[in-house]
């Protein structure tokens, strides 16, 4: 005879759903936000340039910041979407701490090494894709399409100019399309796939 568990299956649940289930004090329920949204958290940051342990805990204390903050969130976007800003910033505030050089103008220490032939430009994939920019430009790129901020949010987040922030995109854009253009010239015009990683 199988024995019926107490825990409520908190899988089916939306998003906002938990939240709500948190608020009035279900700790579990916070559980299985986190088990949905951890994997995509660590992708987030390490996409921003983090490095796979600080990814990991910069994603924990991005949790926690969310808990403590949860009355915070309105409800007016995506949980994961306001989960990332958390992210993003924690993960900002540390490059502006340790990192300086990553937001300055001099960016030719970080110019990508030619490579010997064509296929070695080549990159199968977003996140081996995002490897190949130059630091600023790719938390430009990931911050603007992954973190969802806006230009103007990037810009006041790194202080830097706007125009800069747009310039840094549009240039991370076209790296990115060059770098996952298919390779067969009988493809032009056919999208590459691209695996998105998790």
């Amino acid at each position: 005879m199988a024995l019926m568990s107490d825990k409520p299956d908190l899988s089916r649940h939306s998003d906002v759903d938990l939240v709500r289930l948190c608020a009035a004090g279900d700790k579990g329920s916070f559980g299985e936000l986190v088990r949905r949204h951890g994997g995509a958290l660590r992708t987030h940051l390490r996409r921003m340039g983090a490095q796979t342990p600080d990814a990991d805990d910069m994603a924990q204390e991005a949790f926690l910041i969310a808990y403590e903050r949860l009355g915070d969130y309105r409800f007016d976007g995506p949980f994961t979407a306001w989960l990332k800003r958390i992210a993003s910033r924690r993960y900002l505030r540390k490059v502006r701490r340790h990192a300086r050089y990553l937001l300055t103008d001099d960016m030719a220490a970080f110019e990508p090494e030619v490579a010997t032939s064509n296929e070695d430009f080549r990159a199968h994939n977003l996140d081996a894709a995002l490897n190949r920019l130059k630091p600023v430009e790719r938390l430009c790129v990931t911050l603007n399409f992954s973190g969802d901020l806006s230009h103007q949010e990037i810009a006041d987040e790194l202080k830097i100019p706007l125009g800069t922030v747009k310039s840094h995109i549009r240039r991370a854009l076209d790296q990115l399309k060059s770098i996952l253009a298919p390779e067969v010239s009988g493809t032009a015009g056919k999208p590459a796939m691209m695996s998105t990683g998790s």
